[in-house]
């Protein structure tokens, strides 16, 4: 029997896609769960013989996929943050929308009875980052691969530990304007979640004698800003954008009590939905807006707190 508190997930960025470095450098990661799996399809024969029995089947295709779901704590997933953009952080400031493909081996670790999963070519296609008033920011991130292996022995040796980072909530959050206006006690925002998608599709060839596809080619990248604000003279405003097309601009930050901040900007958000609100009467009346990101990339700069003397 296995239990989850045992399980272990490390993992090392790969210089060939597809392949563990011959000197990896090992990290461990801070998870709640990552979902990886390895999804197998298969065939059956449909082939009539002298009796009406089945004649078996066959593996066709398998997609490597999982969630990796974390507790977002500021700087201690840069380094996914900056595959799913496809960018280097470059004086802590990332822009989405790059073309640096970052692939990565992860070795899932059931340490209590001996398992060891290995998934390659490890690509990030998605990043959600949810805020909600009160609890964790939730951070989730959308994994595909392109190898696995169940091994006997494990390949990790001398992990870096997780750092000692703090978990932010809804209480981290600050400096939030909308339209250049701040929107604390009046438009007063419920919820926001952050949505970036590179839309990765899988790309098989004939002649690879693999189940799994190799490649993943990254089309257009979809920003989403889903939102939902109380039904206020200022948040009615908001509706209006639909029509106009005109954009509007939203910055917030997140920073912990050790001085680590991100400040999140999107200057060009077109809103994409704007349903008209409704309510009983006893309903705190909210109104929810959803934008696009278009033309440019929106960023995330980073202030790290230095350590030590």
């Amino acid at each position: 029997m296995s239990s989850g508190a045992r399980i272990k997930l490390y993992y090392c960025a790969e210089d060939t896609p597809g392949t563990t470095p011959s000197t990896p450098v090992w990290k461990t990661v801070r998870r709640i769960n990552d979902g990886l799996t390895e999804n197998v399809t298969t065939a059956k024969s449909d082939s009539v013989v002298d009796t009406r029995f089945r004649q078996g089947g066959m593996a066709t295709e398998s997609e490597i996929t999982g969630t990796l779901e974390v507790e977002l704590s500021v700087g201690l997933f840069d380094e996914f943050l900056s595959a799913v953009a496809m960018n280097d952080w470059n004086s802590d400031v990332l822009n989405f929308g790059g073309n640096t493909r970052k692939t990565f081996t992860f070795v899932k670790v059931f340490d209590d009875i001996g398992q060891v999963f290995i998934y390659r070519g490890v690509r990030f296609n998605q990043a959600t980052i949810s805020i909600q008033t009160t609890g964790k920011v939730s951070t989730k991130f959308n994994l595909m691969g392109t190898d696995f292996e169940r091994a006997s022995a494990n390949p990790v040796t001398n992990p870096q530990p997780v750092a000692d980072s703090v978990i932010v909530s809804a209480l981290n959050v600050g400096a939030l304007t909308v339209n250049g206006q701040s929107v604390v006690g009046t438009a007063c925002l419920q919820s926001a979640e952050l949505t970036v998608n590179n839309n990765l599709e899988a790309i098989r060839c004939i002649g690879n004698q693999k189940l799994s596809a190799q490649t993943y080619l990254e089309k257009m990248v979809d920003i989403t800003l889903n939102t939902s604000y109380s039904f206020s003279a200022q948040s009615a405003t908001y509706i209006d954008y639909i029509k106009t097309r005109a954009t509007m601009p939203v910055h917030f930050e997140i920073a912990d009590p050790k001085g680590n901040k991100y400040a999140f900007d999107f200057p060009q958000l077109e809103v994409a939905e704007a349903n008209h609100p409704d309510g009983g009467a006893e309903d705190m009346i909210n109104v929810s807006i959803n934008y696009n990101h278009i033309k440019v990339s929106p960023t995330i700069t980073r202030t790290l707190a230095k350590t030590g003397g």
